[in-house]
């Protein structure tokens, strides 16, 4: 009898991320009908680099998701912009100074988190409207900082994120599988992640079981803000160059992303496996969509369109459970 409960749990995981699976297994199979060097080895290497972007994007946006009370995080974007643009300018000569700057814009991003979490749950403003006003801010600040202009030359040892280390697999592809296998065993198997998610499911309940609420809620803006300061800083090892607003479309593909992966926007229930294949659902949809030269206006209607249907059919399943 004590083996069902188990049982019943592992089959509920599957079943969160088992759409993705699919959604991957199909854009695979018509890319490859549609151009026989589309599932070669350096295109697969090219899709899961730009896939790990947006894994920790989304990874970000995951975090804040599941923590419920109506949360969502519209900065990851800009903070993703502001560190691929003031990252760069931290020496990282060594690799002790490379860890350092990792530190340095983790610790923007996780500042730029703190005032979100601080303004919605202290504040009571709501989370959409506080998370786009910092969005505009970090904006703000970026261009006045930098005034527009990038760093003129990156460290090498940012730029060796792109390396190669097995066919297909590059450093920062293993990093972002690492770093998603690593917060799906701490959301399903420690009590920091049933935390977050009773929170996200039930904050009152959450609250009679003797948990601080608002601070988990704060902590996971927080840590989505550092993840998104991360994943900018790279960015720019990954594309060699940083431009103004770089990384504004992340937010929106963060949050498709996270609700194909299972993540509900109402909170409580979510996956990290999930997430990251519906960073890869993109990117492979994007890479079709580019094979049939569709122009890059109408891949963002198409985006849009395909997020449309994603939460209406989230927003129904969830009626159909309730």
């Amino acid at each position: 009898m004590a083996n069902k409960p188990r049982r019943t749990l592992n089959l509920d995981n599957i079943r969160i991320f088992l759409p993705s699976v699919l959604a991957v297994i199909a854009l695979l199979v018509l890319g490859r009908y549609l151009s026989g060097r589309f599932l070669t080895v350096k295109n697969l290497g090219s899709i899961l680099m730009t896939s790990s972007i947006l894994m920790f994007a989304t990874v970000a946006q995951n975090i804040v998701l599941i923590s419920g009370n109506n949360g969502i995080d519209l900065s990851v974007g800009a903070v993703m912009s502001m560190t691929a643009l003031l990252g760069p300018t931290i020496p990282m000569a060594t690799v002790g100074e490379f860890a350092l700057a990792i530190v340095a814009v983790m610790g923007m991003g996780a500042a730029c988190g703190l005032i979100n979490g601080a303004g919605i749950r202290q504040l009571g403003i709501p989370a959409l409207i506080m998370t786009l006003i910092m969005a505009g801010v970090v904006t703000g600040f970026t261009m006045y900082v930098t005034k527009g202009r990038p760093a003129i030359e990156l460290s090498p040892l940012l730029l060796g994120v792109s390396k190669t280390v097995f066919p297909m697999f590059r450093v920062l592809t293993l990093a972002a599988i690492a770093a998603v296998a690593a917060l799906e065993i701490i959301l399903r198997k420690t009590r920091i992640g049933r935390s977050l998610t009773l929170v996200g499911d039930n904050p009152r309940a959450a609250e009679l079981c003797g948990l601080r609420v608002s601070l988990i809620s704060v902590l996971a803006y927080v840590s989505s803000g550092a993840i998104a300061g991360f994943a900018g800083l790279m960015l720019v090892g990954y594309t060699g160059s940083a431009v103004m607003k770089m990384a504004d479309g992340y937010t929106l593909l963060s949050v498709a992303a996270a609700i194909i992966g299972g993540t509900s926007v109402s909170g409580g229930r979510g996956s990290f496996i999930g997430g990251a294949l519906g960073a890869i659902v993109f990117v492979v949809l994007n890479s079709i969509l580019q094979v049939l030269r569709i122009p890059e206006g109408a891949r963002y209607v198409i985006q849009g369109c395909l997020l449309v249907v994603i939460l209406l059919t989230n927003n129904r399943s969830q009626k159909l459970r309730q």
